[in-house]
């Protein structure tokens, strides 16, 4: 089966969950790499897992590429084996440099793994003493995997006396194996005696699977036999009570059911996504792969049809060639002959001159006055001539190239023909994409914390204030400078990263702040000012002097942000529609109406903008539903959130912004907290709520170290570390 039959196989797939008995049968249990059943599996960030020893075998530095059959990163090309294909099923190495001065590298540093099924890319300090979280999951399963196939045990309490007995039984609370006598002898103890016992016959034919899996409990590394029942809230850690004691005890937790429908939740929002993208990417494999085959066709009738044509203009060129080469050498022998006879005459005449320039010098030095009285009409009327001549010199220079003008390029796209290589946009139905394929997580997420960590904390007060500090925008500079719009006291403040107050621009004259809103830190380092009441945008540098005011296109400007080509994005509330502008001249580029597929408005009473790591738009809006989603280049992509105080409800939304990864922070000001979206626009979690201490959140922004910086109502700015 190739590799396009394979994929189409997936992609019709039963979605139906197995029971636990067929999954323990399947593949699933089976190590990519040595395709045995796990021995103390490992969970890498990719989520895929291996052996241990598998992992390990990575770390064989002295054994030489070739022979370890580890690959180098950089020398993967488009023809690689698939994951599919079982030759390729090892870990991947990068390394570094082989040879410093004639020594071996230190190549246990700064390493890098490929995953052989997703090839995600896995960095990591020291390679040689890497270590991966267990899999506890796989490793229970595998444990019930060795129940119901190891064909014989022994009895743990027999082995004490020196004696090797068949076990019959097993105790699934102590974990132990048990021969008939003894299993009789566990039942008549006090400790012991309502212990569950099951006899492996009958495990082994899978009537005990939910049992034992029931009283398959993770215990403490630590703390050994204690059972992990607890779960830290603030560490994200499964803990037992004798952890909680010694080093949670500050910490909010809770037992580990309650734990588990929180995050069940967001494993369930998760798996709906893949599962959403599953099909959409199967279907874009059979497009790939019809694509390529119709570029083959392509290309061979192309190729066709230049050798055909070439052939027949082949004479033509030749002969033309030979008729040009027949003109250039007559103009050009006939020119030379002219040049030539010039040169000869030239010379007779260069040669008489010298012969008179001897005879007078000749004269004037050694002749008598009346051999020079006698010679002087002859001299004067010679001299006078040779003084007004003018040499017959040539009128025209000859010039011969070959022109390789726009005429000559003309005339052979005409004779020859063109190849023309061009790129035409996919449309959704060629290529079979969902609508919203814009919107797809299309990188490996880090996990966001429960408990982001509160780093820093700085209040906006300004030297100048005369009113409370109303802090509607805010932006982070490239440097760090955290700048602040405190709208009520008309100034832009600029901290630096220890909170400490730098500058405070209010602009002077006409340039002058009058109601500011919003700000955004501009690739050249200048930063750009929303001003609603004065209908413009201003552009400072970060000493306050004034550098450019935008007006083109805009009446209410609220929200500011720039994409990733360092384009002004501007929203205006009174319009309801977005403007891009030139960053340099402010020059307006587009309008984007802010409409969908109906045409019908859909910004109502718009606030807050930022931009996607793939430059989608993102608008918070008043009206619900309160946040919309545009592409690039404004079409309408999706919407999120109603009214009211649950998961995916807002009250009031202001500030939006999106880190690298493409999580989306909205500021929720009237239910105190902040929402943190997924790239694809689904609800993830509260990040910050009441609870918190958070207080009328406004704006955010992200910092140039990838920490949340959030600003409250009344000044208050606080900065927190969220993954």
């Amino acid at each position: 089966m190739n590799k396009a039959d394979k994929m189409s196989g997936e992609a019709s797939r039963e979605t139906e969950t197995p029971t636990l008995g067929e999954l323990l049968e399947s593949g699933f249990l089976r190590c990519y790499l040595c395709k045995k059943v796990y021995t103390d599996p490992r969970l890498l960030p990719c989520l895929h897992t291996f052996c241990k020893e598998c992992i390990d075998k990575v770390v064989e530095i002295e054994n030489q590429s070739e022979n370890s059959g580890f690959q180098s990163k950089n020398n993967i090309d488009c023809d690689s084996k698939s994951e599919g294909d079982s030759e390729d099923g090892k870990l991947v190495e990068s390394r570094t440099s082989s040879e410093t001065n004639g020594a071996k590298v230190n190549r246990t540093r700064n390493k890098t793994i490929i995953c052989p099924i997703c090839k995600a890319e896995i960095s990591i300090g020291n390679i040689k003493h890497a270590e991966f979280p267990e899999n506890t999951f796989m490793k229970d399963l595998c444990l019930m995997y060795e129940y119901k196939h190891e064909k014989s045990r022994q009895c743990d309490y027999c082995r004490y006396d020196g004696k090797v007995v068949p076990a019959t039984h097993l105790c699934l609370d102590c974990h132990d194996n048990m021969c008939q006598s003894c299993t009789g002898a566990h039942h008549r103890t006090k400790v012991t005696r309502l212990h569950k016992v099951v006899p492996y016959e009958q495990a082994r034919k899978g009537l005990y699977d939910i049992d034992i899996r029931q009283y398959q409990i993770q215990t403490c590394p630590t703390h050994k036999e204690e059972p992990m029942s607890m779960f830290c809230e603030r560490c994200e850690v499964l803990i037992c009570k004798e952890c909680k004691v010694s080093s949670h005890d500050n910490h909010k937790w809770c037992d580990t059911e309650k734990a588990k429908l929180r995050y069940e939740v967001q494993m369930k929002n998760l798996l709906k996504g893949i599962q959403n993208q599953i099909p959409t990417i199967h279907n874009y494999l059979q497009f790939l792969s019809n694509y390529d085959a119709s570029i083959v066709r392509n290309r061979e009738k192309t190729i066709g049809d230049i050798k055909s044509h070439t052939e027949k203009l082949h004479k033509f060129i030749d002969e033309q060639k030979a008729q040009y080469l027949v003109t250039l050498n007559e103009e050009t022998d006939k020119e030379r002959c002219e040049i030539q006879v010039r040169s000869s005459n030239l010379k007779t005449a260069a040669q008489s001159l010298e012969n008179n320039e001897d005879f007078l010098r000749f004269l004037l030095e050694h002749g008598k006055p009346d051999e020079m009285l006698s010679l002087h009409r002859p001299i004067n009327k010679r001299l006078t001539e040779l003084t007004h001549m003018h040499m017959d010199g040539l009128k025209t220079r000859l010039k011969a190239n070959f022109q390789l003008g726009n005429s000559s390029e003309r005339n052979l796209q005409t004779i020859f023909g063109r190849l023309q290589i061009s790129r035409d946009d996919f449309t959704h139905s060629d290529s079979g994409l969902a609508s919203q394929s814009a919107l797809q997580i299309s990188t490996m997420l880090p996990n966001v914390k429960n408990c982001p960590e509160l780093v820093h904390e700085l209040d906006a007060k300004g030297m100048y204030d005369n009113k409370e500090v109303w802090p509607t925008g805010i932006t982070v500079t490239k440097n760090g400078e955290i700048v602040i719009v405190d709208r009520d006291n008309k100034a832009v403040k600029v901290f630096d990263r220890g909170g400490k107050l730098k500058q405070e621009i209010a602009g002077q004259g006409e340039n002058k702040l009058a109601t500011p809103f919003d700000v955004v830190a501009l690739k050249s380092g200048e930063i750009a000012i929303t001003d609603h009441e004065a209908e413009n945008v201003k552009i400072f540098t970060m000493k306050g002097d004034h550098v450019l005011t935008i007006t083109e296109g805009i009446e209410y400007p609220r929200g500011i942000t720039v994409n990733s080509k360092g384009q002004i994005i501007i929203l205006d509330c009174q319009l309801r529609h977005i403007t891009v502008h030139d960053p340099k001249t402010g020059n307006l580029i587009r309008t984007i109406g802010g409409n969908d597929g109906k045409k019908n408005k859909v910004l109502v009473d718009p606030f807050y903008v930022t931009v996607t790591p793939q430059d989608n738009i993102i608008v918070t809006d008043t009206a619900s539903p309160h946040l919309k989603f545009f592409g690039p280049t404004g079409e309408y992509l999706t919407t999120y959130g109603q009214y009211g105080i649950g998961k995916n409800e807002i009250l009031q939304p202001y500030g939006v912004c999106c880190d690298e990864y493409g999580y989306i922070f909205i500021a929720d000001n009237q239910n105190h907290r902040i929402h943190v979206l997924l790239p694809d626009g689904m609800f993830s979690q509260f990040l910050i709520t009441k609870a918190d201490n958070c207080w009328h959140p406004m704006g955010l922004a992200i910092s140039d170290k990838g920490e949340l910086v959030v600003t409250e109502a009344l000044g208050k700015v606080k900065v927190y570390k969220y993954l």
